[in-house]
Order: structure tokens, then sequence, then C-alpha cells
């Protein structure tokens, strides 16, 4: 209960703070203020915010939400960006996907050229954001770091090899540099954020990226083998996309039971990463979550 009230108050602080971000202007294009706002809200689980908020406070060995308003930039930009990415991920040229969080895909309500621009202008809002953060010598680090997770060498990345890897016959090493890009870049981006802004040392910082990396290939395993068994409810879209798309997955490569004894390792050893870290509850309920996720 006290971690339910905990992640609903911190998803809150962030909801507030995107509905301040994200407002219609009195002149300009509104339909794409209405296609940013449809993307955003209501939202998913906040995870990267969150994986943020729980980071810093666990580094101050204390839970408190004025404490953390000060990082709301850096818990916006990283929605944005991810917000952004699943309207890029989902339209026809990529995984042509008809629903997302149980309602029609952006390009399917506003067309595909308004649902392009709007990812382009969340993409680019939230480096602007990030430029709200008081200690500009730390805002700079923390864009840095944003780009890096976002460029050719993280999340767009993955999904270019992704892309491209479609309709292959890959390794199992390929698959992982996937979802490792695509989806661990950002994890790994909120951890180290959270880190520059705590100022914690350089080897903490490395733990840390490694635990949102484990987490981030295990949650997208998951992913993979509740596609391939048709959980609607779990994912949130329509199933049976990757096979759709004929995209190589770890069921496909090494069977279902393969692939959950293989998450299940992943998050095994993020458990291990920080077992002996204080305050460390929220950090191990992600894990718990993920791991809840196995059918």
């Amino acid at each position: 209960m006290l971690v339910q009230r905990y992640f609903y108050s911190r998803k809150t602080l962030v909801d507030e703070a995107l509905k301040s971000y994200i407002v219609e202007p009195k002149e300009g294009p509104t339909d794409l203020y209405k296609a940013m706002n449809d993307a955003v809200f209501p939202g998913g689980k906040r995870l990267r915010p969150l994986l943020l908020f729980s980071t810093y406070e666990m580094l101050r060995e204390k839970k408190n939400l004025a404490s953390i308003k000060p990082l709301l930039p850096a818990a916006v930009a990283l929605e944005m960006v991810h917000c952004a990415s699943l309207i890029h991920d989902d339209l026809p040229c990529i995984d042509d996907s008809n629903q997302r969080r149980g309602k029609p895909t952006l390009h399917k309500k506003f067309g595909e050229a308004t649902a392009i621009l709007a990812g382009d202008a969340l993409l680019t809002k939230a480096f602007e954001v990030l430029t709200d953060l008081s200690d500009k010598e730390k805002a700079v680090r923390c864009i840095s770091i944003l780009a890096k997770a976002v460029s050719s060498r993280g999340m767009i990345g993955g999904q270019t090899v992704d892309i491209l890897a479609s309709k292959k016959n890959v390794r199992i090493n390929v698959i992982r540099y996937i979802h490792m890009k695509k989806t661990g870049s950002l994890l790994q981006a909120a951890m180290d954020i959270a880190c520059v802004l705590f100022g914690a040392e350089e080897n903490l910082m490395i733990t840390l990226g490694n635990y949102a990396l484990n987490i981030g290939l295990a949650y997208q395993i998951i992913d993979d083998i509740l596609d391939d068994v048709g959980a609607f409810d779990m994912l949130g879209k329509e199933p049976f996309e990757d096979s759709k798309n004929c995209k190589a997955t770890y069921p496909s490569l090494i069977g279902i039971e393969k692939s959950k004894k293989q998450a299940k390792k992943l998050l095994d050893d993020s458990y291990k990463m920080i077992k002996n870290m204080k305050k460390n509850d929220i950090l191990v309920e992600f894990i718990d979550t993920i791991r809840e996720r196995l059918p």
C-alpha cells in the first residue's frame, strides 16, 4: 500500500508538470498540440520518471516530495522522449500498430504526417525542458546524457537495427542489442541523470546504469513473450505484432521457457547489484513488478 501511494504521488507530480509544458498556444498549429496531448495523456506507468525519482531518493536516503520537485524538468523530458518513440514505433512504415494503451494509435486518429510531427515536437521539447534545471552545469550534462541515449548509439540506433533485422535470420545477440538500445538506453539515462543531479560517484553510476539495462532487457523479453502468447491486457496494444512484422524475438529463437529463464536471471542479477544499497525498496519493487508480468 505504501509503495502504491509512493508511485501514485510521484506519477501525479509528473502528470501535472507535463500539462504545464504541453500548453496549446493562442496562435499556431492547434492540431499538433492536440496530438501531442493525446500521445502523453492518459499516460502509461511513467516508468522512466519514477525510476529517476526513486534512484535520486535512494541516494539521498530519504523519500520526500519537495526534494524531487527540482527534478521535474528531467522527469518530463524523459517521458516526452518515451512518448515520442512510441508514436514513431507505431507508424505504418515501422510497426504499423493500430492500438496503443488501449486506444487508437496517433496516426490512426490524426493522420500519419501529424503523428510524425507530434513525435518530433515532443522529442525537441524534451531538450528545451531540460534547460529549466536550476543548476545549469548539471543541466548541460543531463542534455548530453539524454542526447546520447536517444541517438544513433542508443534508442534510434536500436530501432534502426530492429527495422533492418526484420524478415532476416538473426542471432540472439542482435535481438539483445536491439532491446538494450531501444528500451535500455532511456532507462539507463534516467539512472544516469539521477546520479548527476545527486552528485554520485562514477562507480555507483555505472552499477545503477547496469541495473537499468538489465531490467530494460528483462522487460522487453517479457514483452516478447506476452506478444507471443497474445496477452492483450498486459501489453496494452495488439498482440502478435512481432510475427506479423516478421521480427525475430527471444521466444522465436530460443523458445518461451528459455526466454522466461533468461528474464528471471536478468532480474536476479539486477537485485544483486542493489541488494546492499540503503533505502533500495523502490528499486526492488521495480524488479518485482517486472517479474509479475511473466505469464
